[in-house]
């Protein structure tokens, strides 16, 4: 690893990898917690607990990506990371109507309030495709073809899956150091949101 270096302007920087590991650090209490409230590695997963699971996915999506998108300004790094429209996939190839899509539950807005907080968001999607493998493979042992039909969120970078992790890693790492406390509050604040909006038990 890189010692710390000053950069032009006098700003310090940390070396690569320092500030994924600041994120680890400050967002393990809640990446647990949602790890273990989600239940898509059970091993007797339903047809319903799944399809509720993406609903409220789709649910934070709708207002998450608009979000995060006006906040970073950045087409290509978000570009091939939406994916709004694989929520939708795959809940329609579960049942799901035009009509009952648009009628979801939205979940609230996480309150961001720049880009870099919003990176920290963007850290905690991202981060949630390195399981996608895992939740596809117990998918397909619990509820068949569906894996296939109704999956693609979960596996929507498919054999890319680390190259498009390393690559988000790239522009993280590029941050400033002085961004971290607010690139680690946008995280933290992503994950206990999604949290609570993923495992409430209410609508």
């Amino acid at each position: 690893m890189e010692m710390v270096t000053a950069t032009p302007g006098g700003c310090r920087r940390k070396g690569a990898g320092d500030a994924l590991i600041h994120l680890r650090d400050v967002t393990g209490p809640a990446h647990r917690a949602l790890e273990g409230g989600l239940g898509l590695l059970n091993e007797h997963l339903e047809l319903d607990e799944y399809t509720a699971v993406l609903a409220r996915f789709y649910g934070f999506w709708t207002g998450w990506q608009p979000q995060i998108s006006d906040l970073l300004h950045n087409e290509a790094l978000l570009t091939p990371r939406r994916r709004l429209h694989l929520l939708a996939a795959d809940l329609a190839a579960l049942g799901v109507s035009e009509r009952e899509l648009a009628a979801l539950p939205k979940c609230p807005l996480t309150v961001l309030r720049d880009a870099a907080e919003a990176l920290g968001s963007l850290y905690v999607m991202e981060g949630s495709t390195l399981g996608g493998r895992l939740i596809r493979e117990n998918v397909q042992r619990c509820l068949g073809s569906v894996a296939f039909s109704g999956c693609s969120y979960f596996t929507s970078y498919g054999t890319a899956t680390n190259t498009m992790w390393r690559s988000f890693l790239v522009v993280l790492d590029a941050a400033p150091s002085a961004d971290q406390p607010r690139i680690g509050y946008g995280a933290v604040a992503t994950f206990e949101r999604l949290g609570w909006w993923l495992t409430r038990t209410t609508p």
